[in-house]
């Protein structure tokens, strides 16, 4: 084994050289920030050391590339005075974690040598939709196909104009639930979500809205048997309101109150929220949503829920015909970047957002302008 020390004027630099003389397989050991030169430990210039390891039998360096403005590369003995060759007892075992910790960092450097494409106004504005969540990959081609766009002619603030219309080319016009003017077709919803991002809540404001304020023909059915206080919670809603509610425990019980309804303009149906990774759960939802036959299939997303878990989410409801999307607790996070990620990679329409517990004002046909700006503009 080899073990080297790379001293540089920043971090990346230093990790630039042990990618460029080690290769892939190298492992970090070691980082630190000094201080070189000045007088007591003062005015001394900042420089950043790093001491990396790579098996003999992998190690191939690149072509040494010299600059006059490049720190030395200064080779280090492996244990103090002992030969770099000797063993390390430890290293073997930290090898794996180093492993995945050096390709975190290259994977960086890398993203940092494909910004250098891009002018100095559309990296920060990189930076600030990666700060509000937006996939590396998303937010590099809205980039490029805004450079596209504007030429060398770009400003901050018309980059930001140009990436605002794209997100709102990608949101697209949402899509609430609406009726034809004449002669009013019924429309039943079915809301489908994981536990805790606001359904029963959710349900209950677009009820009010369409009863109170359309002046619409609504009835409430749940089939969220699971927690007593959803159903309680919707009966009490449905009797402030004024609409009729049923709470159904089977497939066929959701159908015989669907033929009580038919005189409804809009039925709304709330279902248990299922965990994801739930194989049975999500088969027992299907069963319910083939009995119910849909106008439409909303899936609620919480605005607070990491990428990541929701990319699982939305994968699991992969067997369900969701239509739309409803986001929830906008008023708790400020990156709404995920909902872009989402409406990008499934291609489903916005239906609503909310923002809040009260019933039925926090609640609102989504707006891509709106966004769009939040997206684009720096927390």
């Amino acid at each position: 084994m080899r073990v080297k020390r790379y001293v540089a004027e920043t971090l990346q630099d230093a990790m630039l050289k042990v990618k460029m003389d080690m290769g892939k397989d190298a492992v970090i050991l070691h980082t630190r920030k000094f201080k070189e030169g000045g007088f007591f430990g003062f005015f001394g210039k900042v420089m950043f050391e790093v001491t990396a390891a790579v098996e003999d039998t992998v190690y191939s360096p690149a072509p040494a590339v010299h600059s006059k403005n490049q720190p030395e590369v200064h080779a280090l003995p492996a244990n103090g005075e002992k030969d770099g060759q000797e063993e390390m007892p430890d290293i073997q075992e930290e090898l794996k974690e180093m492993k995945s910790m050096l390709s975190e960092v290259m994977t960086q450097i890398d993203v940092s040598q494909d910004l250098k494409a891009f002018p100095k106004s559309m990296q920060k504005q990189y930076q600030i939709m990666i700060e509000n969540d937006v996939e590396d990959r998303l937010a590099k081609k809205l980039l490029k196909d805004a450079m596209k766009k504007l030429g060398q002619e770009e400003t901050a603030e018309t980059v930001r104009e140009c990436l605002d219309q794209q997100i709102i080319k990608i949101l697209k016009k949402p899509k609430p639930i609406t009726f034809k003017k004449l002669g009013l077709s019924q429309q039943l919803i079915a809301l489908v979500g994981p536990t805790g991002v606001g359904k029963t809540t959710t349900i209950a404001k677009l009820a009010a809205t369409f009863s109170i304020v359309d002046k619409k023909k609504v009835a409430l059915i749940t089939a969220d048997t699971y927690r007593v206080a959803a159903v309680e919670q919707l009966k009490t809603y449905g009797e402030i309101i004024g609409i009729p509610i049923d709470v159904v425990y089977t497939p066929q019980e959701l159908q015989d109150a669907l033929a009580k309804h038919t005189d409804k303009d809009l039925i709304l149906i709330d279902t248990a929220g299922r965990s994801h990774k739930n194989t049975g759960q999500m088969i027992e939802l299907q069963s319910f949503i083939e009995a119910a036959g849909p106008t439409d299939i909303f899936l609620v997303l919480s605005a607070t829920t990491k990428y990541k878990d929701m990319q699982d989410i939305v994968n699991s409801y992969s067997d369900i015909e969701v239509t739309r999307l409803v986001f929830t607790k906008l008023d708790e996070t400020s990156s709404l970047g995920a909902i872009l990620n989402v409406v990008s990679n499934t291609q489903k329409c916005l239906s609503y957002v909310t923002a809040g517990q009260n019933v039925p004002d926090d609640i609102e046909v989504a707006d891509p302008v709106k966004i769009a700006n939040m997206i684009t503009g720096e927390r």
